[in-house]
């Protein structure tokens, strides 16, 4: 089925298209949401060449019929500078003709009779428009490269942009990734720190897992124990260091079993991984690799993460060095998610000894 292509533009200047853009943003993020039905969710893909968008729309395609989700394809027409060359309309409906081709040609190259992909065509700049078409839903997602040079933990101004201000979640895909092959996710990798917010991305996982028939990893990596070292550690001190190490990887492992077997509930295939030795996110990093985890999901924030930041420090640094496409959930202020441990009940204060 052919994409449908909507665009609706009028040429005007520069200055007046950075004003509506401002203000068309401003009033889709601020539309009440009271009264109005929740959209379907969609999975906006933000094409910006024929390369980048031949390697993020497989992962979109199989995403959005993972989760039962829309895919739109967005082309955002960017503004010459003020001071680069007049306005020319002409020049503009020429470069608007030439990108509504372009995502129809795309749409029509990837669709099939049971899933279109509609298309639009949007004038601004890239990352307002993307973050401005993933406001209505909380389930929306925004697809895009992560770069167009293949340089290890570099982001591309659009993408990191993209993270910074969008409200919704976003999926990222290296600029490895191979171009126009289906995406088929036969591993994927689920990083948990043991917060409520790490586990959010747990529902997204299985939903994928169980439309793919994909087996689902958690992962729990466990950093070093940091000493306050003056100089040699005692041997006390290193049998304590040892100790807590232990302690550690215990509690980790009784962790994701809980979580392991909530998902088996579902028919899933899990298995848990713990990762020791080093700083948690190149373990994490490795571990994408030796495990050939095709798709990385994983919470935007964990225990570590402030909640008025876009992503917290693991997180970003994933993100831009991962060899996997990267789902990064960003989960709303709301309590619908418990945490695996949310039945267990504590036996009381515990006074010293000795206490009255």
């Amino acid at each position: 089925m052919p994409g449908s292509t909507t665009s609706g533009f009028t040429p005007v200047s520069t200055e007046k298209q950075d004003k509506d853009t401002a203000h068309s943003s401003a009033k889709s993020a601020a539309a009440p949401a009271q009264g109005r039905e929740i959209p379907r969710p969609k999975v906006v893909v933000c094409a910006g060449n024929s390369t980048s968008t031949g390697r993020v729309i497989p992962h979109a395609m199989t995403l959005s019929k993972a989760l039962g989700a829309e895919l739109l394809l967005v082309h955002v027409m960017e503004p010459q500078p003020p001071a680069y060359t007049p306005f020319d309309p002409f020049e503009w409906d020429l470069r608007r003709r030439e990108a509504e081709a372009f995502v129809a040609e795309v749409a029509k190259l990837y669709s099939t009779d049971e899933r279109g992909i509609a298309t639009q065509v949007l004038q601004g700049r890239s990352s307002e428009q993307i973050c401005a078409c993933v406001v209505d839903n909380v389930q929306d997602i925004a697809a895009l490269c992560r770069s167009d040079v293949e340089t290890p933990g570099h982001i591309g101004n659009t993408a990191r942009r993209v993270l910074e201000r969008a409200t919704s979640s976003v999926l990222v895909v290296p600029p490895t990734a191979p171009e126009g092959q289906p995406a088929r996710y036969q591993r994927l990798l689920v990083p948990l720190d043991g917060s409520a917010r790490a586990e959010s991305a747990v529902s997204f996982a299985r939903k994928i897992a169980l439309a793919e028939q994909a087996e689902i990893v958690l992962v729990h990596a466990i950093p070093d124990p940091v000493m306050t070292e003056v100089g040699p550690l005692e041997s006390e001190e290193i049998e304590l260091k040892e100790r807590l190490t232990r302690r550690n990887e215990g509690v980790a492992r009784d962790y994701l079993e809980r979580i392991r077997e909530q998902l088996r509930g579902a028919g899933l295939q899990v298995r848990c991984l713990i990762l020791t030795g080093g700083d948690a996110r190149r373990l994490l990093t490795s571990a994408i690799v030796t495990e050939a985890a095709d798709l990385l999901v994983m919470s935007s924030h964990g225990n570590s993460g402030y909640a008025n930041v876009s992503a917290g420090d693991f997180a970003s640094y994933i993100l831009a060095h991962s060899s996997a496409p990267v789902l990064m959930i960003r989960r709303q202020a709301d309590t619908s998610h418990g945490h695996v441990y949310r039945g267990a009940e504590s036996k009381g204060v515990r006074r010293p000894a000795g206490a009255l």
